[in-house]
């Protein structure tokens, strides 16, 4: 969720950043990068190859019956987690003006990003398909936490729908009394971080509530399957379709990012590198889009 300032050096080293910060700076990139493997591989295998609702007890305990996978969700769950945990640091710097919110709101961004990689870790190293599957557990039959994370995606999916429905409005708006789109003081380049922006953000918190929902799956089959089984609602459809878009889009300007931040030919080109990162992410997402929209609808 980092995106381009004009502070930054032309040529991409983070050198003259201090500190810490330019450690934050270097592991967004690295993490990104990591990504780019990861959780496209990720969003490959549960939103291409099956769908989001076909990922139930029995295809987890398979998947993780194998180290390697177990491997690779959990390195997917550190470099994911901690890359939307300090990409969302430079929002609250950003729009959080009173030193005493801001600080408030930092601090519950690092116990959030501590108790969600714990919750993360202990949910992948210690989970038992033979002890799950035989729903005895304390919380097995504890249904209404599915269900609360199921209200949540719907409340979630409300507010995208009508931030989408406004944006769609103003933008039609502006064009009837303009004749042309709205274009900030950045250019095309100020949409590209608006929407790096927002996609992470989304993300981020979509990545919170599957980590909570995957921690079921140690408490019982019947509550997990019930918590996966909101993810076939039509309702949630237009969300799912919205969120693949939102990892191509956040992946492909990633890269984008880092070849302004590393390519002198990157910054030269970064408008028209920006319109191939837009026409690239609609491309990418009609795929799976069809896939959602065939299976479930």
């Amino acid at each position: 969720m980092a995106s381009v300032v004009d502070s930054r050096p032309v040529n991409g080293s983070g050198l003259a950043i201090p500190g810490a910060e330019r450690l934050i700076w270097y592991f967004i990139r690295i993490s990104g990068a990591l990504l780019i493997l990861l959780a496209g591989g990720h969003l490959f295998i549960t939103h291409y190859l099956n769908l989001p609702s076909e990922t139930v007890f029995a295809f987890v305990a398979a998947r993780w019956a194998n180290p390697f996978w177990r491997t690779f969700d959990w390195m997917l769950l550190m470099a994911a987690l901690w890359h939307g945990v300090l990409g969302l640091r430079y929002s609250i710097q950003d729009y959080l003006r009173v030193p005493a919110a801001r600080t408030a709101a930092l601090g519950l961004m690092w116990a959030l990003g501590f108790v969600f990689m714990a919750l993360g870790s202990v949910t992948i190293f210690t989970f038992d398909a033979t002890a799950a599957a035989a729903n005895d557990g304390p919380l097995a039959d504890a249904f209404w936490i599915a269900d609360a994370i199921g209200f949540s995606l719907y409340a979630f999916a409300a507010i995208t729908y009508i931030a989408a429905a406004m944006l769609a409005i103003w933008l039609v708006r502006s064009l009837v009394q303009s004749g042309q789109p709205p274009i900030y003081s950045g250019g095309p380049g100020q949409y590209a971080w608006v929407f790096h922006r927002a996609a992470g953000i989304g993300i981020l918190f979509f990545l919170l509530v599957h980590i909570i929902d995957i921690a079921l799956i140690g408490l019982g089959q019947e509550l997990y399957d019930e918590s996966v089984a909101f993810y076939s609602q039509p309702v949630l459809i237009p969300m799912e379709i919205m969120l693949v878009g939102a990892v191509v889009y956040h992946t492909l300007n990633g890269i984008r990012v880092m070849s302004i931040d590393f390519i002198p030919q990157g910054v030269r080109q970064q408008k028209v590198s920006w319109y191939i990162v837009m026409i690239l992410t609609v491309l990418l997402t009609l795929p799976s889009a069809w896939l959602l929209l065939r299976a479930e609808l």
